[in-house]
């Protein structure tokens, strides 16, 4: 099984890091791994048909996945956990995002800048049990949550 973490600590309130985490939909505008992620409205629970793409070379690969919030949880540690649920009676790799939010104590130039005690931390972790071309897909997601994180943060420093 693979298992991904990245972590991104802000000047930005808790609410407004939840705000770009905890609906899929909005995914498309910081992860570029994620191409499409349409809200499916009859589900029972939040459910999401996501349309994964990356290139690879001259290619590009494209993967689509039934994810549901099976977590949801605000608090003090807000967490929040999006499943692989297809319905298609077949076998499917897992495919795992948990996301987690609190508040952080900023140091540095984050406090020298005015916000002595205000931000949020965020953690998020991707799993996947895969088994085919595993090495690749690592290093897909790798370069793309890279990616993902610097655009977020730019997102929630008010960038356009």
């Amino acid at each position: 099984m693979m298992q991904l973490e990245a972590s991104l600590t802000t000047a930005a309130s808790v609410g407004e890091v939840l705000a770009h985490v905890d609906d899929l939909g909005v995914y498309p505008a910081w992860m570029p791994l994620v191409h499409t992620a349409v809200r499916v409205d009859d589900a029972s629970e939040p459910t999401w048909d996501v349309e994964l793409r990356a290139r690879v070379g001259p290619f590009a690969r494209s993967k689509r996945l039934r994810m549901v919030r099976a977590v949801y949880e605000r608090a003090d540690l807000s967490r929040i956990v999006f499943e692989r649920r297809e319905i298609d009676e077949r076998q499917h790799a897992m495919w795992r995002l948990t996301v987690a939010v609190a508040a952080a104590a900023l140091k540095g130039d984050m406090a020298a800048r005015g916000d002595p005690g205000g931000g949020a931390e965020l953690v998020m972790r991707l799993y996947y049990d895969g088994r085919l071309f595993v090495s690749v897909v690592e290093a897909i997601l790798r370069q793309n949550i890279d990616a993902g994180r610097d655009r977020l943060a730019e997102l929630l420093r008010g960038g356009t």
